[in-house]
Order: C-alpha cells, then structure tokens, then sequence
C-alpha cells in the first residue's frame, strides 16, 4: 500500500493551525482533523501517519490528545484578583475559576483553579475577614440548654403553636426532656459547631428542634438522620443564596465580547447550582419520608401493643368482677344458713319471754 503525500493546500493548513496558537500548541490529532476536515480519520491511519511525517520533515512535535500536557503557571491580574477578593466568601476557587477564564469545564485539578485557592490563602486574615464580617461573625460555644424552662424557650422560638408551660402535659414533657438528650448528643454538637454564621447554625437548630421536639421515643439511628436531614436544610439554604450571588454578577455583566464570555461561564454556575439545589431537595424529601413512615409503623405497633394491653386490662378487671360475685354469694350463703339456724331457735326464745321452759309447753 503506497504512502499518501499532502498536498500544498493541506501543508499549509497545518502550518498554520500550528502557528496560531504557539501558547497552547494543537495535538496531534487537531493537525490531522486540519489536514483533513471531513473525514474521522487519527495518527493510527494512513491519512495521520502522512500528518506526522511532515511534521518530522519540519522538526515539529505534536502531542498525542491522550498525552498529558502540562500547563504554565497561571498568573492572576489585578481585575482577577478583586474579583476573588469580593466573592470567595460566597464561591468556591473552582466556581471563580470557571468565570473568570470562561471554561466552565474547569476542574479543582486545573491551573486556574489551583492559582485562585493560592490567591485565597495567601490574603491577608484581615482582608478575608473583612470580606466576610456579614457571614463570619464570631459566635461563642453551642451551649444545649439543660433545664425544662429553657428547652421550652426553645422550641418556643422555632414552632409556632409552641408549647404552653402551665399546661404542659405528661407527653410534652417527655418529648423535651428526650430532646435535652438529643441536642446534649456528640453528633448534633459537632455538627452545629462546624457552622462559622449565625444563619447557618439557627436554620440547623431550628430544623432538628421542629423535626423532633414531639418524638420522645426517638433511637440514636432515628436522631443521626434527623441531624442529616437538617444538614440538608442549611446546605440548599447556602445554594440559594449562592445562585442569587451569581444572578447578580450575570445582571452586571458588560454586553462587549469578554463579558459575553464571562456570562456564559456564569450561566454554566447557576444552572450547575440549580441542579445541586434541586439534588439537595430531593435527598431532604427522601429521608424525610423514610423517616415519616418510621414513624408511621412505630406509632401502628405502638397502638397495636397498648389495645393488647388494654384487653389485658379488661379481661383481668372481668376475672376480678367474677371473683368478687363469687365472693358475695359466698358470703350471702354464710347469712342465709345463719338466718336459718336463727329461725329454728325462735320457738325455744318465745318460751323463754313467757317464762316456761321449752319441755312445759310440751307436756301442756
């Protein structure tokens, strides 16, 4: 099989597809599709062993498209960095990263990502704390309350029917102090001291003392997944407000060619985040109704095990209520022979009272 010679026309084409970008040189396989546009041809056929022997004839190395190609250091502007400056407290390295080079196929693992988590850490605390005094207030210790009057003061804040402390039934007060129990747990603590914002933290305990304040009869297996569910909560939260962060960049976004750019990277952001946010809720209504039908089937055996007992009850209040008859009969029986023997004596009283005795008034 004879070898295939470009011709001037494709020679020229890959010169120049190779000349045009001498940052970030075609691979191999950019040339070939160069030389020939519209056929599915690679370095393996005759078309792209032809590619490659001109490339030898003028001392150019293509790399393979499976060959890794490692990339420059990424410098960072000064439009670059306050950008990041004023959004890494609502944005993660790689959601900046996408924007502010227009990929929005950019991972951690790129370049671009790796320069801007270098940027972040480098900012002086002052500047990142400035940058964040709305989200990252200080906030002392989670303290759990302890006593019944505080806990009622919880839950008293979040629900909204609350619970009514001079009236507080014995149901209700085994559901609170079960929730002292809960909230005072290792699980819920560290949770909720992982959140560095106020928000964060009343939206997780909001949730979990909603979720759980009536169940007093909760296993430790049952109140980690109401801690996963709350989680869930403050996570879709945070989605939010992350969509709206990029909403606003999209709205003042400039109409010239690099803004046109810009905002498809940051419409690639918001529609990534809207399916997060729509994954986060659909795993919170997942659980929820796990947990729900747990519940369900706890309550049903519940009521199945206390109509035992009360059958138990009745049947035992039933047995009593025979004995007791039996009893009386007893005891009627007991005065009625006495009665008898009374009667069978009166003849012997009546001869008394008239002062003869028993044998003169039978011999008359």
């Amino acid at each position: 099989m004879s070898e295939i010679a470009l011709t001037k026309e494709q020679q020229e084409n890959i010169l120049n597809e190779w000349n045009s970008r001498p940052n970030k040189p075609p691979s191999l396989l950019e040339l070939i599709r160069a030389a020939y546009p519209n056929q599915n041809v690679d370095g393996r056929s005759r078309e792209g062993k032809a590619v490659k022997a001109f490339l030898a004839t003028r001392e150019i190395k293509a790399h393979g498209s499976h060959e890794y190609q490692p990339k420059q250091k990424i410098d960072l502007t000064e439009e670059h960095k306050e950008f990041v400056r004023n959004n890494f407290s609502m944005m993660s390295s790689v959601e900046m990263a996408r924007i502010l080079f227009a990929e929005p196929e950019l991972t951690n693992l790129n370049q671009e990502s790796r320069a801007i988590v270098q940027y972040v850490e480098s900012l002086n605390p002052a500047i990142a704390h400035a940058a964040q005094t709305e989200l990252l207030p200080d906030i002392e210790k989670y303290e759990p309350p302890k006593t019944l009057p505080a806990t009622i003061l919880k839950v008293n804040r979040y629900v909204h029917e609350g619970i009514n402390k001079a009236k507080l039934s014995i149901n209700q007060k085994n559901g609170l102090n079960a929730l002292i129990g809960y909230l005072h747990t290792f699980r819920f603590q560290h949770q909720i001291g992982t959140y560095r914002n106020e928000t964060d933290r009343e939206l997780f305990e909001s949730s979990f003392v909603r979720y759980t304040f009536d169940k007093p009869d909760l296993s430790q297996e049952e109140v980690d997944q109401y801690i996963v569910l709350s989680t869930e909560v403050v996570i879709s939260n945070n989605i939010q407000r992350r969509v709206e962060r990029l909403q606003e960049l999209l709205d003042g976004t400039a109409n010239d060619t690099e803004g046109r750019r810009i905002s498809m990277s940051l419409v690639e952001s918001i529609d990534t985040s809207h399916k997060e946010y729509n994954q986060c809720v659909n795993r919170q209504q997942k659980l929820l109704e796990s947990l729900k039908e747990k519940r369900s089937d706890k309550l049903k055996k519940q009521i199945s095990e206390n109509a035992s007992v009360l059958n138990l009850v009745q049947m035992w209040r039933e047995e009593e209520s025979r004995q007791k008859m039996i009893k009386l009969a007893e005891i009627r029986k007991k005065t009625l022979k006495k009665e008898i023997e009374n009667l069978s004596t009166m003849d012997e009283m009546k001869a008394k009272v008239m002062g003869i005795s028993k044998d003169e008034v039978l011999d008359g």
